[in-house]
């Protein structure tokens, strides 16, 4: 008996789903595996800083076990993004006509890379400016304990905030390209647009104003560039034409 299209895809999905689980299984035992080397980097923003203590705590009798459970999670799904993304484009290639697919393909390539370079960005550069904010408020009397579950989530929230932050090119893009907005509209937007990242920069990062503009600043160059690209790639000129 000939199965239903609408069982075939619920097939597939579960097999692009299983694999997506398990690369993110997989990704999450070699992370516990060197969990105390995984955590001494991401810690090292925070223990390395001058005005830190030698040692962080936790609380919680279970605490630092779940810590290292969802610090290893975090870690599979962070490092399996790649293949997560090309599971989920493969599940959803076949229902798009050929010219989405050579549309939507290329960015879909390009957006694990921008990921991680907004996590490395904000990793090296943002979180010790953070660290450096928020330990300078220590007194004689008051002394910061940090403690492992509050500095994992806080890492976890800033790293997924900035690796979104900078798919903005990817987004404008594939604006342009399926005709949702025109680039005479991305450049009239900017003053605008220059206004909001800013705004957002400040509710993303830390309240001091140098980790605000150190995340707006790159914003705002990749804003510009998607205008630069669209240029180049004769992106969203045939809106423009249509609108004239």
């Amino acid at each position: 008996m000939q199965k239903s299209p609408f069982i075939e895809h619920l097939i597939e999905l579960r097999k692009r789903l299983m694999v997506a689980c398990l690369v993110t299984v997989v990704g999450m035992g070699v992370a516990y595996f060197f969990k105390e080397h995984v955590f001494y980097f991401l810690t090292s923003p925070l223990t390395e800083n001058t005005n830190a203590p030698q040692t962080l705590i936790f609380t919680g009798v279970p605490e630092l076990f779940f810590t290292y459970l969802k610090m290893s999670f975090f870690c599979g799904l962070f490092v399996g993004l790649p293949i997560i993304l090309w599971e989920i484009w493969s599940f959803i290639a076949p229902g798009l006509y050929d010219h989405e697919r050579r549309v939507v393909g290329p960015f879909i390539a390009v957006t694990p890379l921008l990921f991680y370079a907004g996590g490395a960005f904000m990793y090296y550069i943002v979180l010790p400016l953070a660290m450096d904010f928020f330990l300078m408020f220590q007194t004689e009397n008051i002394t910061a304990l940090p403690s492992v579950k509050e500095y994992l989530a806080f890492l976890i929230k800033m790293l997924f905030a900035f690796g979104l932050a900078f798919e903005l090119p990817v987004l404008l893009l594939l604006l342009m390209k399926f005709g949702v907005v025109s680039l005479q509209t991305i450049k009239g937007f900017r003053r605008y647009a220059i206004v909001f990242i800013f705004i957002a920069s400040a509710l993303l990062t830390p309240p001091d104003p140098m980790s605000q503009v150190v995340l707006a600043l790159p914003l705002v160059i990749l804003y510009e560039l998607s205008i630069l690209m669209a240029k180049f790639m004769r992106i969203g000129e045939k809106v423009e034409k249509e609108a004239v």
